[in-house]
C-alpha cells in the first residue's frame, strides 16, 4: 500500500469505529447507510437489505467475468460497552503508538473496513475480477446472526463459489469453526423464610454445586485434538432467587460449549444431564435442561482450489480451526461453500476494554486480500 493509502483505510476505520453499533440495542442502520454512500462514491453499487426497525445488513457488488462469486463477510455490530472499565474513549478511534482504539477496532471494524478498502482499490484501478465480488456486511452477528440468515434466505450466496470471512485471526489463515452450543440448566427448589432456611431447599446451593460438577465432568470427558482443538465449556451465566431473606426457589445457569464434533455435542448434552440430575437428587430439588441454541462446527477442505490458491497468494500461515463462531456457522450448513476466515487483529481484544488494532495488520490485510482478489 502507499503512504496515501495508508491513511485513506485508517480514516476509513476511524469513521466507522465513530458510528457506535453496540449490539443490543444494534441499531445498524447508521452504519450501513454510511457504508452504502461510500461504496456509492467509489462507484460500487450496493443495496440495504432490512433487518428489523433501525437495523440493516447491506450488499455491495462488483461485476466479474463470471456471475459467480466470491463473497467477503463481516459484520457490523459490536458488543456493549462498560465506559467506566474504558481508559480511552471508545468511539473515538484514537491512535497512539501504531493502534487504533475503540470498540469494535479489532472485532470486527479492522476487517470491514479492509474489505471495503480492498474491492475500492480493485474499482479505482479498473480490474475486472474473474468472479464477481460480494460484499455481505450484516446485521446482528453478535447476537443471533439472524442478518446472515436473512442474506441466506433471500439468495445473496446462491451463486457464491468461496467465502472470505474477515474475522480476527492474528496474522492468521483458519479453515474451520468450532460449534457453538448453548445450554440451560434450572433447578427448581422450596421456597421458604430466610430465618428457617431447613424448612425449604435452596436451589441456588443445588446450581453452585451443579456449575462445579458440570465444569469437573467436562475437564475429564474432553481431551485435546491435535488438529481440532478441544471442546470447551464456559459457564457464562448464573441467576436465581428473588431477594435475600427468601430460600431460592429457582435457579439458572447458562452454559456455553465450544465442541469440535457432533460426538462431543452429545457428550456436552449427557454431561450436563449427568450432572444436573445428580446434583437434583443429593439436593432434593428438580432438575431440567434445554438447548437453547446450537450451530455446528464446519470445516473447509484444505486441498479445495480457493483455499489453496488463498494460501498461496497471501503466504499466510494457516491456523488450523478457530475457536469461535462467526456468521460461517449460519452459512455454510445450508450452502457447503468453501470458506477461509482472515482479517486484521486478534480476537484476544475482541469484547475487552481497551479494545485496539494495530494499522500493520490492517494494511496487512488489506495488501493480502487485493492480491487474492485480482486473480
Amino acid at each position: 500500500m502507499t503512504s496515501e493509502e495508508k491513511l485513506e483505510v485508517t480514516q476509513l476505520l476511524k469513521q466507522l469505529i465513530n458510528i457506535e453499533s453496540t449490539n443490543p440495542p444494534g441499531k445498524e442502520n447508521k452504519i450501513a447507510n454510511f457504508i452504502k454512500n461510500y461504496l456509492s462514491e467509489n462507484k460500487i453499487p450496493a443495496e440495504l437489505v432490512y433487518l428489523a426497525k433501525n437495523r440493516s445488513s447491506i450488499v455491495g457488488r462488483i461485476d466479474g467475468t463470471s456471475k459467480r462469486n466470491i463473497a467477503l463477510c463481516g459484520h457490523l455490530d459490536t458488543v456493549k460497552v462498560n465506559k467506566n472499565k474504558w481508559s480511552k474513549p471508545p468511539f473515538k478511534g484514537i491512535i497512539e503508538n501504531g493502534k487504533m482504539y475503540g470498540r469494535g477496532a479489532s472485532d470486527m471494524k479492522g476487517g470491514i473496513a479492509a474489505i471495503l478498502y480492498a474491492t475500492v482499490l480493485l474499482k479505482r484501478n479498473n480490474i475486472v475480477p474473474d468472479k464477481t465480488i460480494v460484499l455481505a456486511l450484516t446485521a446482528d452477528e453478535e447476537q443471533k446472526y439472524s442478518g446472515a440468515k436473512k442474506l441466506l434466505e433471500k439468495g445473496y450466496f446462491d451463486e457464491t463459489e468461496f467465502l472470505i470471512i474477515a474475522e480476527p485471526t492474528d496474522s492468521k489463515v483458519y479453515i474451520g469453526e468450532k460449534g457453538e452450543l448453548w445450554i440451560r440448566a434450572i433447578f427448581h427448589g422450596k421456597a421458604a423464610h430466610g430465618s428457617t432456611p431447613e424448612l425449604g431447599n435452596n436451589a441456588i446451593i443445588a446450581g453452585s454445586k451443579f456449575v462445579l460438577h458440570v465444569q469437573e465432568l467436562s475437564d475429564k470427558t474432553f481431551t485435546e485434538h491435535f488438529y481440532f482443538g478441544k471442546t470447551s465449556l464456559n459457564v457464562g451465566q448464573f441467576s436465581g432467587g428473588v431477594q435475600v431473606n427468601i430460600v431460592p426457589d429457582y435457579s439458572e445457569i447458562m452454559l456455553d460449549f465450544r465442541v469440535i464434533s457432533q460426538e462431543n455435542k452429545e457428550k456436552a448434552v449427557t454431561l450436563v444431564n449427568i450432572a444436573g440430575r445428580k446434583v437434583a437428587d443429593e439436593t432434593n430439588v428438580k432438575f431440567e435442561s434445554e438447548i437453547f441454541s446450537y450451530h455446528p462446527p464446519i470445516f473447509s477442505d484444505p486441498s479445495n482450489f480457493f483455499v489453496n490458491k488463498f494460501i498461496q497468494k497471501t503466504q499466510i500461515k494457516q491456523g488450523g480451526i478457530i475457536g469461535y463462531c462467526t456468521d460461517g456457522a449460519t452459512i455454510i450448513p445450508k450452502k457447503q461453500i468453501p470458506f477461509v476466515i482472515y482479517g486484521p487483529g486478534t480476537i484476544a481484544l475482541a469484547h475487552q476494554p481497551d479494545e485496539y488494532i494495530t494499522l500493520n495488520s490492517l494494511y496487512k490485510a488489506v495488501d493480502n486480500l487485493t492480491a487474492f482478489l485480482i486473480k
